[in-house]
């Protein structure tokens, strides 16, 4: 009697070390492919198709897809962080923008505002580059912000929503238009009005 069939086995591929998902911190991989061999008797003679690859944490011993071995978490944060810089000049841009009216109070008080939330400083010259970009690139609020909301995180939209509404209360006047700017900034960020209100409790108190 002449039996054959076929099986999978796992090889190690390679070694290294890389940023597990799981262990939060870089840890000891193996690079394991799974391949389908013929076998007679049971014993694995011939080489078939791949039938997988993946990567395994030395250290919790949990496997993730190979895409995780191009993960860079510090890239990662960069990105956001810029992302970040980027939503609050874009939103308080627009803002001042909202009445057509840009004096140099305005912008002063952009560049300070961006200082205090960003801990990185910007001269006028940046804050009227950004207007001509927003005013050629005609791009509103709500799709500016939905190409956005999806690479911050909450603290991030929460600072976002703080530089709209510190912008809009510059003057000492927090008028029923720029209450419902502010409102479609949150809702087009995913807050809902409570989160909204909370943020603009944490400013006033």
């Amino acid at each position: 009697m002449i039996i054959w069939g076929s099986r999978g086995i796992t090889s190690t591929k390679a070694k290294g070390e890389t940023h597990c998902p799981a262990c939060a911190g870089t840890m000891p991989y193996q690079h394991k492919k799974v391949r389908r061999f013929f076998t007679l008797y049971f014993i694995p003679l011939i080489p078939l198709e791949t039938v997988g690859e993946y990567v395994e944490c030395q250290s919790c011993k949990g496997t993730f897809n190979m895409d995780i071995l191009g993960y860079d978490p510090e890239e990662e944060q960069r990105a956001i962080q810029a992302e970040f810089h980027r939503g609050v000049m874009g939103v308080m841009v627009r803002m001042m923008l909202a009445d057509g009216v840009i004096d140099d109070e305005e912008v002063q008080t952009v560049c300070r505002i961006y200082g205090d939330l960003t801990d990185t400083q910007i001269y006028a010259a940046d804050v009227h580059e950004e207007v001509s970009k927003v005013r050629e690139g005609n791009v509103d609020m709500d799709a500016f912000l939905a190409g956005i909301a999806g690479l911050i995180n909450d603290h991030g939209k929460e600072m976002i929503v703080k530089a709209a509404y510190l912008i809009a209360a510059a003057d000492g006047e927090f008028q029923e238009e720029e209450k419902d700017m502010l409102g479609q900034v949150a809702a087009a960020l995913g807050m809902t009005s409570a989160h909204l209100k909370g943020v603009i409790d944490s400013i006033n108190n």
